[in-house]
């Protein structure tokens, strides 16, 4: 019987915001704009570039839009590596399902050329199965359009968890029907996860999920 878990990217695998955070300041300064704390970066990130820039703009300067993007995106490149880094205990973790023949999968709904550039910065190419981002023709998470993609790739129907941070995480797996576990060290509060199947507040929770779950 095949086994899968798919897993969100930032806040899941990667503890990116003091890079997204440092990386939007200086967009919002190269704009002239007021600056974004990291809590508030926090509750901007999980649905894609484009909704990260529009909830960094203030009501009143949203024909920025544009500019800001484009700057937000130069700084993203300049500085995603500086303090980017694997959660503790995730490459334990994801060596450890390889071991038991567990498949895992990416989706993240950063542009897809920047999650495959992560993913094998920081991971390799060893240990997904499949890396997707969001790609033109599909819809951003809480949408299953990446989530059709990545059973359709693997071909995998059944068995399959769900992994993530956010409201929007599990809102993607309900819409696909799928158990989740939402994480507790991600950019989301405990007390904001509580329609997940299952709450974890380590790696090692995870594995144990999936070997007990299929």
């Amino acid at each position: 019987m095949t086994k899968l878990v798919i897993f969100d990217l930032d806040g899941t695998l990667l503890n990116t915001i003091e890079d997204i955070h440092d990386a939007m300041n200086e967009a919002l300064k190269e704009n002239h704009l007021p600056k974004r704390s990291i809590e508030e970066i926090k509750y901007m990130v999980g649905s894609g570039v484009d909704i990260l820039v529009r909830r960094a703009l203030p009501q009143e300067s949203m024909d920025s839009f544009s500019s800001l993007k484009e700057s937000y995106l130069k700084y993203y490149t300049k500085y995603q590596k500086n303090k980017t880094k694997p959660y503790d205990g995730i490459l334990s973790l994801l060596t450890s399902l390889k071991e038991h023949h567990i498949q895992t999968a990416v989706l993240s709904n950063k542009p897809h050329q920047d999650t495959i550039q992560v993913i094998e910065s920081y991971f390799g190419n060893h240990l997904f199965s499949y890396v997707l981002g969001k790609k033109e023709q599909n819809q951003i998470k809480p949408s299953i359009d990446g989530i059709i993609e990545i059973k359709k790739a693997l071909q995998i129907e059944q068995d399959i968890l769900y992994v993530g941070d956010t409201s929007i995480d599990i809102e993607t797996a309900k819409n696909a029907f799928l158990p989740m576990i939402a994480v507790t060290w991600g950019f989301r509060k405990e007390e904001e996860l509580k329609e997940a199947t299952y709450i974890v507040n380590h790696p090692n929770e995870i594995l144990e999920i999936a070997l007990r779950s299929f």
